[in-house]
This record gives structure tokens, C-alpha cells and sequence, in this order.
């Protein structure tokens, strides 16, 4: 093992050392980037619920993301979130993207 130290020298020892922590904050990156998109995720899939109840009460889907939150008791965080909602129609299921700030 001695050897094997003396053969790659000091600078490869800590090249070998600072991949590795590059290698560990990499892993810390695309786990925290994973829970924020499975958090927003989960926010759309309530307002498509929330929409799809507006459907089935009133005969269309709602205009925007204001008049669930008025009507059907949605709470949305606007400082921590962006909500896109856009409306194909009446009768058509609307696009919705939650994107953290």
C-alpha cells in the first residue's frame, strides 16, 4: 500500500481526493434537484385535481389558477412558486407547470 501511495505522488493523491468530493456534492445536487421536482409535481397533480372538480360542477375547466384558489380553496405560494396555467378551452384539460422559484 506504501508503495502504491509513493508511486502516485502527492498531487495524484489529491486530485483523487478533490474528484471525490466533487463526485459527493454532484450526488447532493441531483437529490435536491429530484425532491424540489417531485414537489412540484405533487402541486400540480392537486390543482389538476382542483380543476378537474371545477369540470365536473360547472361544466368547464376554470380560466386560471386565481379562480380555483377563490372558488375552490386552493392555497398557492406565490413567493416560493411559479404556477403556469395555460387554457386550450373550455371543454379541454388545461397545461399546468409548478416551477420553484
Amino acid at each position: 500500500m506504501r508503495r502504491l501511495i509513493k508511486s502516485l505522488g502527492s498531487q495524484s493523491i489529491i486530485i483523487i481526493i478533490i474528484l471525490l468530493i466533487i463526485i459527493f456534492f454532484s450526488f447532493q445536487s441531483v437529490d435536491k434537484v429530484s425532491q424540489k421536482n417531485d414537489r412540484g409535481a405533487a402541486i400540480e397533480k392537486v390543482i389538476m385535481k382542483a380543476a378537474v372538480q371545477c369540470y365536473a360542477l360547472e361544466g368547464s375547466y376554470p380560466p386560471d389558477v386565481k379562480y380555483l384558489r377563490d372558488n375552490y380553496g386552493i392555497i398557492v405560494d406565490e413567493n416560493q412558486y411559479f404556477y403556469f396555467y395555460e387554457t386550450n378551452g373550455a371543454n379541454i384539460a388545461p397545461n399546468i407547470k409548478v416551477i420553484k422559484r
